[in-house]
Protein backbone atom coordinates (compact mmCIF):
# COMPACT_ATOMS: atom_id res chain seq x y z
CA UNK A 1 0.00 0.00 0.00
CA UNK A 2 1.13 3.42 -0.87
CA UNK A 3 1.76 5.45 2.51
CA UNK A 4 -0.15 8.50 3.66
CA UNK A 5 1.30 11.88 4.66
CA UNK A 6 2.28 11.77 8.55
CA UNK A 7 -0.36 14.11 10.16
CA UNK A 8 1.84 15.77 13.39
CA UNK A 9 0.57 14.90 17.02
CA UNK A 10 0.88 17.53 19.00
CA UNK A 11 1.56 17.12 22.81
CA UNK A 12 2.41 18.32 26.33
CA UNK A 13 5.99 18.22 27.00
CA UNK A 14 7.95 17.75 30.70
CA UNK A 15 6.92 21.35 31.62
CA UNK A 16 2.89 20.55 30.06
CA UNK A 17 3.21 23.29 27.08
CA UNK A 18 1.78 22.18 23.86
CA UNK A 19 4.77 20.67 21.74
CA UNK A 20 4.01 20.27 17.97
CA UNK A 21 5.41 18.13 15.64
CA UNK A 22 7.14 20.13 12.68
CA UNK A 23 4.15 21.12 10.43
CA UNK A 24 1.40 21.77 13.53
CA UNK A 25 -2.03 20.08 13.48
CA UNK A 26 -2.45 18.18 16.92
CA UNK A 27 -5.42 16.85 18.03
CA UNK A 28 -8.36 18.66 19.35
CA UNK A 29 -8.08 19.09 23.37
CA UNK A 30 -10.56 17.65 25.02
CA UNK A 31 -12.33 18.17 28.36
CA UNK A 32 -14.01 15.45 30.14
CA UNK A 33 -17.72 15.77 30.55
CA UNK A 34 -20.22 14.14 32.82
CA UNK A 35 -20.95 10.80 32.07
CA UNK A 36 -24.93 10.85 31.16
CA UNK A 37 -26.80 7.76 31.95
CA UNK A 38 -27.07 4.26 30.65
CA UNK A 39 -28.40 3.84 27.26
CA UNK A 40 -31.32 1.64 26.43
CA UNK A 41 -30.31 -1.95 26.91
CA UNK A 42 -29.38 -4.22 29.46
CA UNK A 43 -27.00 -2.52 32.62
CA UNK A 44 -24.12 -3.65 33.52
CA UNK A 45 -25.19 -3.61 37.23
CA UNK A 46 -23.84 -6.74 38.24
CA UNK A 47 -20.05 -5.07 38.05
CA UNK A 48 -21.24 -3.15 41.15
CA UNK A 49 -22.82 -5.52 42.67
CA UNK A 50 -20.08 -8.21 42.82
CA UNK A 51 -17.80 -5.06 44.45
CA UNK A 52 -20.77 -5.14 47.30
CA UNK A 53 -21.67 -8.60 47.27
CA UNK A 54 -17.62 -10.01 47.67
CA UNK A 55 -14.53 -8.79 49.25
CA UNK A 56 -12.32 -8.57 46.61
CA UNK A 57 -9.21 -10.26 46.50
CA UNK A 58 -6.34 -7.96 45.46
CA UNK A 59 -4.58 -9.41 42.51
CA UNK A 60 -1.16 -10.97 43.31
CA UNK A 61 1.28 -8.47 42.89
CA UNK A 62 5.13 -8.61 42.33
CA UNK A 63 7.06 -7.11 45.65
CA UNK A 64 10.96 -6.56 45.25
CA UNK A 65 11.69 -7.59 49.41
CA UNK A 66 14.36 -6.15 51.46
CA UNK A 67 17.36 -7.71 50.15
CA UNK A 68 18.91 -10.09 52.39
CA UNK A 69 21.73 -9.44 54.78
CA UNK A 70 24.74 -9.26 52.48
CA UNK A 71 27.23 -12.20 52.74
CA UNK A 72 30.58 -9.57 53.24
CA UNK A 73 31.23 -8.98 49.61
CA UNK A 74 29.10 -6.13 49.59
CA UNK A 75 26.10 -8.04 47.81
CA UNK A 76 24.23 -10.80 49.00
CA UNK A 77 23.33 -13.98 47.28
CA UNK A 78 19.77 -13.40 46.33
CA UNK A 79 20.34 -10.05 44.96
CA UNK A 80 23.02 -11.59 42.61
CA UNK A 81 20.55 -14.25 41.34
CA UNK A 82 18.02 -11.45 40.55
CA UNK A 83 20.57 -9.03 38.98
CA UNK A 84 21.46 -12.47 37.14
CA UNK A 85 17.71 -13.59 36.45
CA UNK A 86 17.03 -9.50 35.09
CA UNK A 87 20.09 -9.71 32.67
CA UNK A 88 18.57 -12.75 31.37
CA UNK A 89 15.38 -11.49 30.99
CA UNK A 90 16.65 -8.31 28.96
CA UNK A 91 18.55 -11.04 26.92
CA UNK A 92 15.21 -12.50 25.74
CA UNK A 93 13.74 -9.87 24.28
CA UNK A 94 13.62 -8.77 20.85
CA UNK A 95 13.81 -5.58 19.78
CA UNK A 96 13.33 -4.05 16.67
CA UNK A 97 12.41 -0.44 14.90
CA UNK A 98 10.55 -0.31 11.23
CA UNK A 99 10.80 2.64 9.76
CA UNK A 100 9.43 3.41 6.70
CA UNK A 101 10.82 2.35 3.68
CA UNK A 102 13.57 0.37 5.14
CA UNK A 103 14.11 -3.04 4.52
CA UNK A 104 13.47 -5.20 7.39
CA UNK A 105 17.28 -6.45 7.58
CA UNK A 106 17.84 -2.90 8.77
CA UNK A 107 15.95 -2.81 10.97
CA UNK A 108 17.31 -4.09 14.88
CA UNK A 109 18.09 -1.13 17.34
CA UNK A 110 19.16 -1.29 20.68
CA UNK A 111 16.24 -1.83 23.23
CA UNK A 112 15.60 1.93 24.29
CA UNK A 113 15.36 2.94 27.95
CA UNK A 114 12.24 4.37 30.36
CA UNK A 115 12.24 7.58 30.58
CA UNK A 116 13.47 9.10 34.02
CA UNK A 117 10.65 9.05 36.96
CA UNK A 118 9.89 12.79 37.04
CA UNK A 119 8.81 12.34 33.20
CA UNK A 120 6.69 9.10 33.64
CA UNK A 121 2.64 9.11 32.70
CA UNK A 122 1.98 6.45 35.41
CA UNK A 123 3.74 4.19 37.87
CA UNK A 124 2.81 1.12 38.84
CA UNK A 125 2.48 -0.98 41.93
CA UNK A 126 5.51 -3.53 40.80
CA UNK A 127 8.61 -3.99 39.05
CA UNK A 128 8.05 -4.12 35.39
CA UNK A 129 9.49 -6.59 33.15
CA UNK A 130 11.88 -5.43 30.66
CA UNK A 131 9.70 -6.01 27.66
CA UNK A 132 7.58 -3.46 29.32
CA UNK A 133 10.01 -1.14 30.01
CA UNK A 134 11.15 -0.80 26.32
CA UNK A 135 7.81 -0.26 25.18
CA UNK A 136 7.14 2.11 27.62
CA UNK A 137 10.19 4.05 26.33
CA UNK A 138 8.54 3.83 22.66
CA UNK A 139 5.24 5.39 23.92
CA UNK A 140 7.47 8.23 25.02
CA UNK A 141 8.48 8.54 21.66
CA UNK A 142 4.95 8.97 20.07
CA UNK A 143 5.63 6.17 18.67
CA UNK A 144 3.64 3.26 17.43
CA UNK A 145 4.56 -0.11 18.99
CA UNK A 146 3.52 -3.71 18.69
CA UNK A 147 3.74 -5.90 21.68
CA UNK A 148 3.81 -9.90 21.72
CA UNK A 149 4.29 -11.84 24.44
CA UNK A 150 2.54 -14.92 25.71
CA UNK A 151 -0.65 -15.16 27.74
CA UNK A 152 -0.61 -13.37 31.35
CA UNK A 153 3.05 -11.77 30.71
CA UNK A 154 1.44 -8.48 31.02
CA UNK A 155 1.17 -6.76 27.65
CA UNK A 156 -1.81 -4.57 29.19
CA UNK A 157 0.19 -2.40 31.15
CA UNK A 158 1.63 -1.03 27.82
CA UNK A 159 -1.77 -0.33 26.93
CA UNK A 160 -2.57 1.39 30.41
CA UNK A 161 0.52 3.36 30.38
CA UNK A 162 -0.58 4.78 26.88
CA UNK A 163 -4.06 5.78 28.40
CA UNK A 164 -2.43 7.20 31.31
CA UNK A 165 -0.02 9.77 28.25
CA UNK A 166 -3.61 10.44 26.55
CA UNK A 167 -5.53 10.95 29.89
CA UNK A 168 -2.53 13.28 31.48
CA UNK A 169 -2.61 14.96 27.76
CA UNK A 170 -6.52 15.80 27.79
CA UNK A 171 -7.13 13.35 24.81
CA UNK A 172 -9.08 10.06 24.58
CA UNK A 173 -7.77 6.67 23.93
CA UNK A 174 -9.96 3.92 21.99
CA UNK A 175 -9.19 0.34 23.42
CA UNK A 176 -10.59 -2.19 20.85
CA UNK A 177 -11.13 -5.97 21.69
CA UNK A 178 -12.59 -8.57 18.99
CA UNK A 179 -15.52 -9.58 21.24
CA UNK A 180 -17.84 -8.46 23.18
CA UNK A 181 -16.90 -10.95 26.52
CA UNK A 182 -13.17 -9.33 26.21
CA UNK A 183 -14.41 -5.86 25.94
CA UNK A 184 -16.74 -6.50 29.18
CA UNK A 185 -14.01 -7.95 31.27
CA UNK A 186 -11.37 -4.99 29.82
CA UNK A 187 -13.94 -2.93 30.84
CA UNK A 188 -14.24 -4.01 34.64
CA UNK A 189 -10.98 -4.50 34.39
CA UNK A 190 -9.55 -0.96 33.81
CA UNK A 191 -12.31 1.05 35.37
CA UNK A 192 -10.28 -1.06 38.68
CA UNK A 193 -6.94 0.01 37.42
CA UNK A 194 -8.19 3.80 37.01
CA UNK A 195 -10.13 3.75 40.17
CA UNK A 196 -10.08 6.94 41.79
CA UNK A 197 -8.66 8.70 38.60
CA UNK A 198 -9.86 11.91 37.37
CA UNK A 199 -10.42 10.08 33.75
CA UNK A 200 -13.30 7.55 33.34
CA UNK A 201 -14.01 4.65 31.39
CA UNK A 202 -16.55 3.90 28.83
CA UNK A 203 -18.26 0.62 26.94
CA UNK A 204 -19.29 0.17 23.23
CA UNK A 205 -20.28 -2.96 22.04
CA UNK A 206 -23.96 -2.85 20.70
CA UNK A 207 -25.54 -4.52 23.12
CA UNK A 208 -24.45 -2.29 25.96
CA UNK A 209 -23.05 1.29 25.79
CA UNK A 210 -22.05 2.92 29.04
CA UNK A 211 -20.31 6.11 29.28
CA UNK A 212 -19.71 6.95 25.57
CA UNK A 213 -18.74 10.13 26.25
CA UNK A 214 -15.78 8.81 28.80
CA UNK A 215 -11.98 9.24 28.34
CA UNK A 216 -11.70 5.58 27.30
CA UNK A 217 -14.24 3.32 25.06
CA UNK A 218 -13.45 -0.23 25.52
CA UNK A 219 -14.93 -1.35 21.98
CA UNK A 220 -15.11 -3.92 19.65
CA UNK A 221 -12.41 -3.42 16.72
CA UNK A 222 -16.29 -3.05 14.56
CA UNK A 223 -17.64 -0.27 16.28
CA UNK A 224 -14.31 1.10 15.80
CA UNK A 225 -14.84 0.88 11.90
CA UNK A 226 -18.28 2.03 12.32
CA UNK A 227 -16.91 5.41 13.67
CA UNK A 228 -14.10 5.34 10.99
CA UNK A 229 -16.71 5.30 8.21
CA UNK A 230 -19.14 7.80 9.01
CA UNK A 231 -15.99 10.26 10.03
CA UNK A 232 -17.55 10.17 14.04
CA UNK A 233 -15.98 13.97 15.80
CA UNK A 234 -15.29 11.54 18.71
CA UNK A 235 -12.28 10.54 16.72
CA UNK A 236 -10.83 13.85 16.33
CA UNK A 237 -10.19 14.01 20.08
CA UNK A 238 -8.36 10.56 20.18
CA UNK A 239 -4.29 10.31 20.32
CA UNK A 240 -4.03 6.60 21.13
CA UNK A 241 -6.20 3.46 19.63
CA UNK A 242 -5.15 0.26 21.48
CA UNK A 243 -5.79 -3.31 19.27
CA UNK A 244 -6.17 -6.30 21.63
CA UNK A 245 -5.42 -9.60 20.31
CA UNK A 246 -4.20 -8.21 16.94
CA UNK A 247 -3.67 -11.32 15.36
CA UNK A 248 -7.35 -11.83 14.59
CA UNK A 249 -5.95 -9.61 11.10
CA UNK A 250 -5.09 -13.39 9.78
CA UNK A 251 -9.02 -14.32 10.02
CA UNK A 252 -10.02 -15.17 6.41
CA UNK A 253 -13.98 -13.59 7.57
CA UNK A 254 -13.02 -10.66 9.77
CA UNK A 255 -9.54 -9.81 9.65
CA UNK A 256 -10.75 -7.09 6.97
CA UNK A 257 -12.24 -5.23 10.26
CA UNK A 258 -8.96 -4.80 11.60
CA UNK A 259 -7.11 -4.13 8.52
CA UNK A 260 -9.46 -1.20 7.45
CA UNK A 261 -9.42 0.03 10.70
CA UNK A 262 -5.71 0.60 10.76
CA UNK A 263 -5.95 1.64 6.97
CA UNK A 264 -8.93 4.52 7.98
CA UNK A 265 -7.22 5.93 10.98
CA UNK A 266 -5.43 8.99 10.42
CA UNK A 267 -1.34 9.36 11.07
CA UNK A 268 -1.90 11.75 13.72
CA UNK A 269 -3.20 8.83 15.98
CA UNK A 270 -0.72 6.35 17.31
CA UNK A 271 -1.01 2.74 17.88
CA UNK A 272 -0.59 -0.08 20.45
CA UNK A 273 -1.16 -3.29 19.19
CA UNK A 274 -0.76 -6.52 21.49
CA UNK A 275 -0.75 -9.85 20.70
CA UNK A 276 0.40 -13.26 22.29
CA UNK A 277 0.64 -15.38 19.04
CA UNK A 278 1.89 -13.12 15.69
CA UNK A 279 4.74 -15.27 13.46
CA UNK A 280 5.08 -12.76 11.06
CA UNK A 281 5.71 -8.95 13.38
CA UNK A 282 8.05 -7.58 11.77
CA UNK A 283 6.58 -7.65 8.81
CA UNK A 284 3.43 -6.67 10.03
CA UNK A 285 4.94 -3.59 11.61
CA UNK A 286 6.92 -2.36 8.79
CA UNK A 287 3.02 -2.25 6.53
CA UNK A 288 2.37 -0.35 9.39
CA UNK A 289 5.15 2.14 9.07
CA UNK A 290 4.87 2.19 5.48
CA UNK A 291 1.43 3.15 5.80
CA UNK A 292 1.23 5.68 8.20
CA UNK A 293 4.84 6.92 7.46
CA UNK A 294 5.99 6.90 10.82
CA UNK A 295 7.74 4.43 12.98
CA UNK A 296 6.58 0.76 14.03
CA UNK A 297 8.81 -0.41 16.94
CA UNK A 298 8.19 -4.14 17.79
CA UNK A 299 8.79 -5.83 20.98
CA UNK A 300 8.67 -9.57 21.94
CA UNK A 301 9.87 -12.02 24.63
CA UNK A 302 9.07 -15.80 24.90
CA UNK A 303 8.93 -15.85 28.82
CA UNK A 304 6.16 -17.64 29.93
CA UNK A 305 5.23 -16.42 33.02
CA UNK A 306 2.57 -19.03 33.60
CA UNK A 307 3.96 -22.52 33.13
CA UNK A 308 2.14 -24.31 30.66
CA UNK A 309 1.43 -28.09 30.62
CA UNK A 310 -0.63 -30.69 28.48
CA UNK A 311 -2.33 -33.52 30.28
CA UNK A 312 -4.71 -36.21 28.31
CA UNK A 313 -7.23 -38.29 28.90
CA UNK A 314 -7.90 -41.83 26.98
CA UNK A 315 -11.38 -42.40 26.19
CA UNK A 316 -12.84 -44.24 28.54
CA UNK A 317 -9.28 -44.25 30.75
CA UNK A 318 -9.99 -43.67 34.15
CA UNK A 319 -7.23 -41.04 34.75
CA UNK A 320 -5.06 -37.80 33.94
CA UNK A 321 -1.04 -38.31 32.23
CA UNK A 322 0.97 -35.19 32.14
CA UNK A 323 2.54 -35.46 28.51
CA UNK A 324 4.29 -32.29 27.89
CA UNK A 325 5.56 -30.41 30.73
CA UNK A 326 5.90 -26.94 31.50
CA UNK A 327 9.77 -26.85 29.66
CA UNK A 328 8.52 -28.12 26.96
CA UNK A 329 9.88 -31.31 27.32
CA UNK A 330 7.74 -34.69 25.70
CA UNK A 331 7.35 -37.51 28.39
CA UNK A 332 7.47 -40.43 26.06
CA UNK A 333 6.63 -42.70 28.61
CA UNK A 334 3.24 -41.04 29.93
CA UNK A 335 2.25 -40.48 26.24
CA UNK A 336 3.07 -44.75 25.47
CA UNK A 337 0.68 -45.43 28.86
CA UNK A 338 -1.97 -43.46 27.99
CA UNK A 339 -1.83 -45.48 24.68
CA UNK A 340 -1.61 -48.52 25.65
CA UNK A 341 -4.44 -47.55 28.25
CA UNK A 342 -6.56 -46.14 25.68
CA UNK A 343 -5.84 -49.48 23.59
CA UNK A 344 -7.00 -52.16 26.57
CA UNK A 345 -10.62 -49.90 27.30
CA UNK A 346 -11.15 -50.62 23.33
CA UNK A 347 -10.22 -53.99 23.63
CA UNK A 348 -12.61 -55.05 27.08
CA UNK A 349 -15.37 -53.23 25.20
CA UNK A 350 -15.02 -55.11 22.54
CA UNK A 351 -15.15 -58.52 24.15
CA UNK A 352 -18.34 -57.88 26.68
CA UNK A 353 -20.62 -59.75 24.30
CA UNK A 354 -21.81 -60.55 20.73
CA UNK A 355 -21.47 -57.45 18.15
CA UNK A 356 -19.59 -55.23 20.70
CA UNK A 357 -22.46 -54.82 23.23
CA UNK A 358 -22.25 -55.13 26.92
CA UNK A 359 -23.32 -57.83 29.03
CA UNK A 360 -26.85 -57.89 29.96
CA UNK A 361 -27.36 -55.92 32.84
CA UNK A 362 -24.02 -54.67 32.96
CA UNK A 363 -23.76 -51.45 35.12
CA UNK A 364 -23.00 -48.34 32.98
CA UNK A 365 -19.64 -46.63 34.04
CA UNK A 366 -19.15 -42.36 34.66
CA UNK A 367 -18.95 -41.02 31.06
CA UNK A 368 -15.65 -39.05 30.34
CA UNK A 369 -16.80 -35.83 31.10
CA UNK A 370 -17.12 -37.02 34.75
CA UNK A 371 -13.54 -38.15 34.84
CA UNK A 372 -11.85 -35.33 33.15
CA UNK A 373 -13.85 -33.03 35.98
CA UNK A 374 -13.12 -35.07 38.90
CA UNK A 375 -9.39 -35.80 37.68
CA UNK A 376 -9.46 -31.69 37.86
CA UNK A 377 -10.87 -31.65 41.03
CA UNK A 378 -8.96 -34.19 42.34
CA UNK A 379 -5.97 -32.39 41.49
CA UNK A 380 -6.62 -28.96 42.40
CA UNK A 381 -6.05 -27.98 38.73
CA UNK A 382 -9.30 -25.48 38.86
CA UNK A 383 -10.76 -23.37 37.86
CA UNK A 384 -11.53 -25.47 34.28
CA UNK A 385 -12.77 -24.40 31.08
CA UNK A 386 -14.61 -27.12 28.68
CA UNK A 387 -14.86 -26.38 25.34
CA UNK A 388 -17.56 -27.86 23.55
CA UNK A 389 -18.76 -27.30 19.66
CA UNK A 390 -22.38 -26.03 20.44
CA UNK A 391 -24.70 -24.46 22.55
CA UNK A 392 -26.77 -27.09 23.22
CA UNK A 393 -24.20 -29.18 24.00
CA UNK A 394 -22.57 -26.48 26.52
CA UNK A 395 -25.74 -27.16 28.07
CA UNK A 396 -26.44 -30.87 27.78
CA UNK A 397 -22.91 -31.11 29.66
CA UNK A 398 -23.70 -28.72 32.72
CA UNK A 399 -26.78 -30.34 33.15
CA UNK A 400 -25.41 -34.02 33.03
CA UNK A 401 -22.90 -33.17 35.99
CA UNK A 402 -24.87 -31.26 38.25
CA UNK A 403 -27.85 -33.64 37.94
CA UNK A 404 -25.27 -36.34 39.08
CA UNK A 405 -25.66 -34.95 42.71
CA UNK A 406 -21.81 -35.78 42.94
CA UNK A 407 -20.81 -32.18 42.83
CA UNK A 408 -20.78 -29.45 44.79
CA UNK A 409 -18.01 -27.16 44.27
CA UNK A 410 -19.12 -24.24 46.39
CA UNK A 411 -19.21 -23.41 50.06
CA UNK A 412 -22.50 -21.93 51.63
CA UNK A 413 -20.68 -18.93 51.79
CA UNK A 414 -19.65 -18.39 47.98
CA UNK A 415 -23.35 -19.55 47.46
CA UNK A 416 -24.43 -17.04 49.55
CA UNK A 417 -22.34 -14.37 47.09
CA UNK A 418 -23.48 -16.38 43.66
CA UNK A 419 -27.38 -15.75 44.65
CA UNK A 420 -26.75 -11.72 46.28
CA UNK A 421 -24.88 -11.15 42.61
CA UNK A 422 -27.71 -13.60 40.70
CA UNK A 423 -30.44 -11.20 42.11
CA UNK A 424 -28.66 -7.50 42.04
CA UNK A 425 -27.72 -8.33 38.19
CA UNK A 426 -31.58 -8.98 37.46
CA UNK A 427 -33.15 -6.00 39.31
CA UNK A 428 -32.85 -4.21 35.64
CA UNK A 429 -35.11 -7.42 34.31
CA UNK A 430 -39.08 -7.42 34.46
CA UNK A 431 -40.77 -9.69 36.35
CA UNK A 432 -42.01 -11.52 33.04
CA UNK A 433 -38.53 -11.57 31.70
CA UNK A 434 -37.26 -13.11 35.11
CA UNK A 435 -39.67 -16.29 34.92
CA UNK A 436 -37.64 -16.84 31.33
CA UNK A 437 -36.49 -20.66 31.33
CA UNK A 438 -33.38 -19.35 30.80
CA UNK A 439 -33.44 -17.13 33.98
CA UNK A 440 -34.75 -20.06 36.14
CA UNK A 441 -32.02 -22.76 34.85
CA UNK A 442 -28.82 -21.25 35.02
CA UNK A 443 -29.03 -20.01 38.97
CA UNK A 444 -28.77 -23.97 40.10
CA UNK A 445 -26.05 -24.33 38.07
CA UNK A 446 -23.79 -21.02 39.30
CA UNK A 447 -24.91 -22.46 43.17
CA UNK A 448 -23.30 -25.55 42.51
CA UNK A 449 -19.94 -23.84 41.25
CA UNK A 450 -20.91 -24.64 37.06
CA UNK A 451 -21.34 -22.12 34.72
CA UNK A 452 -22.26 -22.14 30.53
CA UNK A 453 -21.37 -19.11 28.08
CA UNK A 454 -22.32 -19.11 24.60
CA UNK A 455 -23.75 -16.33 22.22
CA UNK A 456 -27.32 -17.26 22.76
CA UNK A 457 -27.48 -16.78 26.66
CA UNK A 458 -28.80 -13.14 27.20
CA UNK A 459 -26.11 -10.82 27.55
CA UNK A 460 -26.86 -9.88 31.26
CA UNK A 461 -26.15 -13.27 31.93
CA UNK A 462 -23.30 -13.83 29.95
CA UNK A 463 -21.84 -11.06 31.91
CA UNK A 464 -22.29 -12.49 35.07
CA UNK A 465 -21.47 -15.97 34.44
CA UNK A 466 -17.96 -14.34 33.22
CA UNK A 467 -17.80 -12.25 36.65
CA UNK A 468 -18.50 -14.86 38.31
CA UNK A 469 -15.73 -16.80 36.75
CA UNK A 470 -13.48 -14.63 37.08
CA UNK A 471 -13.46 -14.00 40.71
CA UNK A 472 -13.47 -17.86 41.20
CA UNK A 473 -16.69 -18.08 42.45
CA UNK A 474 -17.74 -20.92 39.40
CA UNK A 475 -14.97 -23.89 39.51
CA UNK A 476 -16.06 -25.49 35.77
CA UNK A 477 -17.07 -23.12 32.84
CA UNK A 478 -18.43 -25.07 29.39
CA UNK A 479 -18.50 -22.74 26.79
CA UNK A 480 -18.57 -22.47 22.92
CA UNK A 481 -16.28 -20.49 20.43
CA UNK A 482 -17.46 -17.18 22.17
CA UNK A 483 -15.14 -17.56 24.76
CA UNK A 484 -12.26 -19.59 22.80
CA UNK A 485 -12.10 -16.09 20.78
CA UNK A 486 -11.40 -14.37 24.03
CA UNK A 487 -8.85 -16.40 25.01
Amino acid sequence: MDGTEQEPLGYPDATGEERLMEDGGSPRRWRPREPPALSAGPSLGASDAIKRALDKRATPRRKSSGAPPADGLGESAAVRRARSARAAEVERISYVCCHPWDSVDAQTRDVPEMPPAAARARTFGFRLDPFQEAAIACLHKRESVLVSAHTSAGKTVVAQYAMAMAMNANQRVIYTTPIKALSNQKFRDLGEAFEGAAASIGLMTGDVTVNPDATCLVMTTEILRSMLYRGADEMREVSWVVFDEVHYLRDKERGVVWEESIVLLPPSIKLVFLSATIPNAREFAQWVAELKSAPCHVISTDYRPTPLQHYMLPAGGNGLYLVLDEGGEFLEENFARMIAEMENGRTAAGGQGAGGRGRAGAKKGPSDIHKVIKCVLDQHLEPAIVFAFSRKECEALALQLSRSGKFQMTSPEEQHAIKEVYDQALECLSTDDQRLPQIQTILPLLLQGFGVHHSGLLPILRELIEILFQEGLLRVLFATGVYTQKN
